[in-house]
This record gives C-alpha cells, sequence and structure tokens, in this order.
C-alpha cells in the first residue's frame, strides 16, 4: 500500500492527497480561497493533490460530482454562493484510490458519506473546522438568541462527522477552544488559514482626499456591515470618509438602502484578487465588524498589507485577538464606541502610520508558507497515526498494546485498589513518616483535560507523592521494565497501572499511539524524562524526548513538578533525615505556531528551565 511507502525509513515525503469540499471554484468563499492556495503551495512542494466537488472544475486532477439539493436550505445558501455536494461512491472510489490521505473541508453529506469510504478503503482522514454553527443562527435570522440552536448545531456536527476522525484543523485558537468546550475530543491543530506572499506593506502614498475605509466580506448577517455605516453616518468626520464594502452576499440591496438612507459615500463590489490588492493600499483604515468568525483572513490580510483594523469584540468571533490594543478594538455592535475609534485615527495621522507597520510586522506569524508547513505535518501525522494503529491491530502489535491498554478488570481492579488502599495509606506514610509537602498542587486542578507530568526521579516513592499530587485524579505513570521485575513493588507498580516504555521501534510506535489516545480522552500521564533514578540527587540530569514528543503530538501541556530536600525543622519526618517538598510548576502549553520539531524543542527546553527552577526553590 503507498501510504506505508510515503514514511518508511529513508523515505521521501511525497503524498498523494485528496481534498474533499462542496463548492471548489467559488472563489468569494473563504474555505474555497484557502483549499485552492493550500493546494497550490502543497503542489509547490512536489506533493499530488486531487479536488473532489461538486464546483465548476474540469481537467486532471479534479473528480466532479453532481449538486445536491436540499429544499429551502439550497436556496439560503446560493444567494451566499454556498451549495453542497452530492455522494457518488464511484467517482469518490476512483479519486480515493491510491491517496496517502483524504483531507475533509465541510461537515455536509459528502464528506460524512466520504469518510466512512475512506476508512472502508483503508485511507487515513483529517477534516477542517471552517463552518462555524453561528454562521447558520445568524443566517436564519436569530443571531445572539440562536445559542442553544448553535450548541445542537456543534454536537451534530460532531456525532455525525467529526468523531470519526482524530485529526482536525483549527484556524484560530477560539474555534479549538469551542471545540473543546463542546466536548469534541479531536487532536485540534491550530493553524491559520495564512496570508498570501501577495498581501504585504507597500509604502505607496495614500490618497490625499478622503479617508478611505475599507470592510471585506460576505453581505450578510452576521458580517454587520450596517454597524460601520451607522458609525460613520454619526462620526464628526462623514463627509470625509468614502467606505467601501468588498463583497457580494443577499444582503446586498437592504445594505445599498441603508447607505443611501444615511447618505453614506459608500462603494459595493466584488473584486479579484489583484483588484482588491490595490483596493487595500488604497485604504487608511480597515473595519472588521462581524460577530461571528471562525479567523477574519480577509482582516489579516489587510493588516499584513499595512492597513490598522478597528474590529468588534463578540463572543463568538475571533478576529479581535489580532488587535494589538484597544485602540483597535470597540464592543461587538455599538455603532457609537466605533464611531470614536474611526474620529481617533483620522485625527492622529501620525500614530496611524506607526499602527501601521506594527501591524504589518504582527502579520509574520501567520504568513501562507508557515501555514502549510504546519498544515503539511498535519496529514503527516495523519499518516503517521494509520501506520501505527495498522501495528498495533497486528498479532504482535496487540500483545505490545496489551502493556500499555488494559483489560476492563485490570482498570476496576488498579482504580479500587488506587483509591481505597494505595492512597490512604500512602497519604499517611509520606505525610507523617517521611515528611511530604506539596506545594501548588491547584496548577494541577486547574487542568481540565489531558496533561503529560514530568519529575526529577530522586526517592524510591517518587511515584507515589506524584499520584498523591494529582489526586483525585489518578495518573497512568510509565516506568522501567525492570521495575516489573521486582520481587514486592513489581506486584504494585504492576496494579497500580504502571506503563513498560518501550525498548524497541515497534514498541515505541504502539506506546506513542495508545498514550496519544489515552492523553485525548483527558487521562494524565507521568514521565521521569531523566530515565533512571538516583536517590537523592540535588542535580537535574538531561531529559530524554519521549514525554515532549507526546505531548506535542496530543497538544496537551507539559507540567514539570520539582524534587527537593531541606533540613528537619521539627520532628516529622520520623524515618528520614531530611524533609521533601513537590512543587508543582506552571503548566507549558506546544507552541501551537511552530512547526513540530520546533515545537518539541521548545517545550523540551522550557520544561528544563522550569524543573530547575522548582528543584531550587
Amino acid at each position: 500500500m503507498h501510504i506505508i511507502e510515503v514514511l518508511k525509513p529513508g523515505g521521501g515525503y511525497h503524498m498523494i492527497i485528496v481534498f474533499v469540499i462542496d463548492n471548489y471554484g467559488e472563489l468569494s468563499n473563504g474555505t474555497t480561497m484557502t483549499a485552492k492556495r493550500t493546494k497550490e503551495m502543497l503542489e509547490k512542494r512536489g506533493h499530488t493533490v486531487r479536488i473532489v466537488s461538486a464546483g465548476p472544475i474540469i481537467g486532471e486532477g479534479y473528480y466532479q460530482l453532481k449538486k445536491r439539493w436540499i429544499p429551502i436550505v439550497s436556496e439560503v445558501s446560493a444567494k451566499q454562493h454556498m451549495y453542497f455536494a452530492k455522494f457518488d461512491r464511484k467517482v469518490m472510489e476512483k479519486a480515493f484510490e491510491g491517496a496517502d490521505i483524504v483531507h475533509f473541508f465541510l461537515p455536509f453529506s459528502v464528506s460524512i458519506k466520504g469518510i466512512k469510504l475512506a476508512k472502508k478503503m483503508g485511507i487515513p482522514a483529517t477534516a477542517a473546522f471552517h463552518t462555524q454553527p453561528e454562521n447558520v443562527t445568524w443566517g436564519i435570522g436569530v443571531g445572539p438568541a440562536g445559542t442553544l440552536l448553535a450548541d445542537c448545531i456543534y454536537y451534530r456536527f460532531r456525532r455525525r462527522m467529526y468523531r470519526r476522525v482524530s485529526r482536525v484543523h483549527c484556524p484560530t485558537e477560539f474555534i479549538a477552544g469551542e471545540l473543546k468546550r463542546h466536548n469534541y475530543r479531536n487532536i485540534l491543530h491550530v493553524i491559520s488559514n495564512g496570508i498570501g506572499p501577495a498581501f504585504h506593506l507597500e509604502e505607496t502614498e495614500k490618497s490625499k482626499g478622503k479617508f478611505e475605509i475599507l470592510s471585506i466580506g460576505r453581505y450578510a448577517p452576521e458580517k454587520r456591515q450596517e454597524i460601520i455605516l451607522k458609525a460613520i453616518f454619526v462620526s464628526g468626520h462623514k463627509n470625509d470618509i468614502h467606505l467601501t464594502l468588498a463583497g457580494t452576499g443577499p444582503k446586498e440591496n437592504k445594505l445599498r438602502k441603508i447607505a443611501r438612507k444615511l447618505d453614506v459615500d459608500t462603494t459595493f463590489d466584488f473584486y479579484s484578487t489583484s483588484d482588491l490588492i490595490k483596493v487595500i493600499h488604497k485604504s487608511d483604515l480597515y473595519v472588521h465588524a462581524a460577530e461571528a468568525e471562525i479567523e477574519g483572513i480577509s482582516c489579516l490580510e489587510a493588516f499584513a498589507s499595512g492597513v490598522t483594523p478597528v474590529i468588534a469584540t463578540a463572543k463568538k468571533s475571533a478576529t479581535a485577538q489580532f488587535a494589538l490594543d484597544d485602540r483597535s478594538l470597540f464592543k461587538g455592535g455599538n455603532y457609537k464606541e466605533l464611531a470614536k475609534k474611526i474620529d481617533y485615527w483620522i485625527e492622529n495621522p501620525d500614530e496611524l502610520e506607526k499602527a501601521d507597520h506594527l501591524y504589518a510586522e504582527s502579520a509574520e506569524k501567520y504568513n501562507l508558507q508557515l501555514s502549510c508547513d504546519l498544515f503539511e505535518e498535519m496529514l503527516k501525522q495523519a499518516v503517521e497515526d494509520k501506520i501505527r494503529e495498522n501495528a498495533a491491530s497486528t498479532e504482535a502489535g496487540r500483545k505490545i498494546s496489551k502493556r500499555v491498554k488494559f483489560s476492563p478488570l485490570k482498570k476496576v481492579l488498579s482504580a479500587a485498589f488506587y483509591y481505597l488502599i494505595a492512597v490512604p495509606l500512602l497519604s499517611i506514610y509520606i505525610y507523617f513518616v517521611r515528611g511530604v509537602r506539596i506545594r501548588n498542587r491547584r496548577q494541577l486542578r486547574k487542568i481540565k483535560g489531558g496533561a503529560v507530568l514530568i519529575s526529577n526521579h530522586v526517592h524510591t516513592l517518587d511515584s507515589a507523592m506524584n499520584g498523591i499530587a494529582a489526586f483525585p485524579r489518578k495518573p497512568v505513570f510509565t516506568g522501567l521494565r525492570a521495575n516489573f521485575e521486582l520481587p514486592v513493588a513489581g506486584f504494585f507498580v504492576n496494579i497500580l497501572g504502571t506503563v513498560p516504555v518501550p525498548e524497541t521501534y515497534d514498541e515505541t510506535k504502539i506506546f506513542f499511539y495508545e498514550l496519544t489516545k489515552q492523553l485525548r480522552k483527558g487521562k494524565l500521564v507521568h514521565f521521569f524524562p531523566e530515565g533512571e533514578l538516583i536517590k537523592y540527587d540535588t542535580d537535574l540530569r538531561p531529559f530524554k524526548k519521549g514525554a515532549f514528543h507526546i505531548a506535542e503530538e496530543a497538544e496537551v501541556p507539559i507540567v514539570p513538578i520539582g524534587i527537593s530536600f531541606h533540613e528537619k525543622t521539627s520532628i516529622f519526618p520520623l524515618l528520614s533525615p531530611n524533609k521533601v517538598v513537590l512543587t508543582v510548576g506552571d503548566p507549558i502549553y506546544p507552541d501551537a505556531f511552530k512547526r513540530k520539531r520546533e515545537a518539541i524543542d521548545s517545550l523540551f527546553e522550557e520544561s528544563q528551565d522550569a524543573m530547575e527552577k522548582l528543584i531550587k526553590a
């Protein structure tokens, strides 16, 4: 199978990738533009990208589907240049044949059925979250009052599609947070849709005529362009402002009526990319008033081109995260506050010029090249997941998995022993006999999902200490295989659910695969990155990278726990010459904006530095 050739040792990285997207070719749609640019970037890197869509596409590498008609829904969506593809097994089987991975852009019927087909054909799949349920609630006219309906849509998307894939592309931390809030258990890859190289700062002379304000986006209810029109109407500089509303959509006639009624000098038009760039460079200020937005790529493109933005703050919009200070923010729906911000920038041209350059610099981390790097890595990781899954399903693999994935009976016995016997007795022993003290435990209690705990390995009972620190949660401990063979301790190591660290390449693949699944389910996994135990060692030894690789893979934080030794200040501990102190550090999260190797290295270095400080505290 071609998938095995992709990532085998010494192999290349050429992949055959299939994009499934309902309306590829509709360039007024942000999702289509993202797919188009990503396809072009991946092909420049030597990959083959096939497109499956109902869009107006022909030629090699394109697989045409028919449009799917949904009563009422299709009529409404067509006004927003959105349509749905109809699943065709023969067409999709032909598109999927020989593919290494399939990526699904939208949570509709063709993707739901397509994921099942990919799974049946043994091909890994990933998905993107580009369709915000709030776009639906605003589109049908209920706006912010549609919270309950939006929650139902999140649930429906998860049940019908997203639970069937492990990795999901999220354009912003905001939407990743929304998915976590709605109990999505996927590995969420936060990757900006990316700013193309054509959008960059140019030192062009601004128009000496009217003050040019630009807003780009579909003429749709959630985009709130009417707020911009009202703000200009009450602005102290109304007669000196020209507004360009670039886009197309069902609200165009209504917006034109508002502009005429308020007598706001406004241009309505839809621009090609090259013409849009010219419009951006002539603009003095960009206004983004949307109250439901997963990212707001048009806003990024504008300030990457050196146009300072003013952005609405709203509970269901991510775009406000790009603002550098409060001068670029206004409360969503509040046109009077927006008018004040517009007037401030008009009246302070020197500050506006400085801000233009600062925003252009801030856009660098959202460049399309980096976004494509991260997207490409997500696809490769999904291929690796499939290889590990295949390895785990073999007879030899199942034997290895049993060391990591316990039977229901062992889970029950382990939990019963842990909570009813081990924790009560060990708590009394380590607190009163060994004089252990735990500091800053609240950091562990703040973490609701999965996390990797790490600590220095300097005491016979340091596993027990870390377990007590994590209580009431029960961590999955990792340990050397030799520990399982100890006469008495080996029994406790086994019954407490300790996982033996791998010793071979095949074991490592399955070890990573199974533990990543545990972390995604919200478990705590504990590592001693120093490896072997050296009693009472006061110096931190070099770390191994396994813990950090798994944390980055599962997109969970590292929580460092430093063990240090202090002189006795009372009769306790009874059996130790000194007091033992565990200090829990702040969680350290993988950097979502770095490539995998860089993110692991950064996590590794930050964790070592944090641990050094904890054991010296």
